[in-house]
């Protein structure tokens, strides 16, 4: 599964984080944004050290690049709280040397035993972590309820209906709205908009705007969130989630 914006940070790297830690299968999740990745500074080590942000995406893409059986857990690291993660790219110039790695990345990720929840942050034409959205089985965009992302979200539907990844195909495609948990007209309205546009992509539900419990997540916090809107929100989740998965070969991105 990877988790991606049409534009801006409207909470990707929080929903995938407490995805994976409520995902009912073994998981791992990667941090795979290209503009770099923020987990390694989030999360910690079980004993509270910090996580090693050298060894993760970085060394995966080295083993890839040398054999498509490369095993994405031992370029994890296990953190509090007993979720692996794989820490993303850090420097600039990590970027720009991964550019030929990234397909063989996404089929090692896609070959990978278990569940993978990869945070590839704003997706778009130009993303270098194209491959990997291609490779994975869902696709969830992650939006604000704002008109002008309501936009940029159209535009990325619309971009997603034309592209042709080749024979495997685009992964099943769903939307997901963080919303003030006290607005219950997000997910619906969404819903209309896209309707109207033709657009057969599912919202899915909303993660609740909980800046006390992202806090936490942020590891800028910490206390206890099992019982927040955050968690009770994306827990919500979680069965639709594993359900589209089920579709990727035929529900996919189209208009009518």
């Amino acid at each position: 599964m990877t988790v991606a914006s049409a534009k801006g940070s409207p909470g990707v790297t929080t929903t995938a984080r407490v995805l994976a830690s409520l995902w009912p299968s073994d998981v791992v999740l990667v941090d795979a944004d290209p503009a770099g990745g923020d987990l390694a500074l989030w999360m910690r080590a079980p004993d509270g050290s910090p996580l090693d942000p050298e060894h993760g995406l970085l060394t995966l893409a080295v083993e890839a690049r040398r054999t498509p059986n490369a095993a994405v857990a031992t370029h994890a690291q296990p953190t509090d709280g007993g979720l692996p993660v794989v820490c993303g790219l850090q420097a600039p110039e990590q970027v720009a040397g991964m550019g030929p790695v990234w397909p063989a990345i996404g089929h090692v990720l896609s070959s990978a035993p278990g569940a993978v929840v990869a945070d590839v942050g704003r997706l778009g034409p130009d993303s270098a972590a194209l491959p990997l959205v291609e490779a994975s089985d869902v696709l969830l965009l992650v939006v604000r309820p704002a008109v002008e992302s309501y936009s940029h979200l159209r535009e990325r539907l619309r971009w997603l209906a034309r592209h042709n990844p080749g024979p495997r195909g685009m992964p099943a495609v769903g939307i997901v709205v963080v919303a003030d948990p006290r607005d219950s007209r997000a997910v619906r309205d969404l819903q209309q908009l896209l309707a109207h546009g033709a657009f057969t992509a599912p919202v899915l539900g909303a993660v609740a705007l909980d800046p006390k419990a992202a806090d936490v997540v942020a590891g800028r916090v910490e206390r206890g969130i099992e019982r927040s809107l955050l968690v009770r929100s994306v827990r919500q989740l979680v069965e639709p989630v594993y359900d589209l998965a089920s579709t990727r070969h035929f529900a996919h991105v189209t208009r009518a």
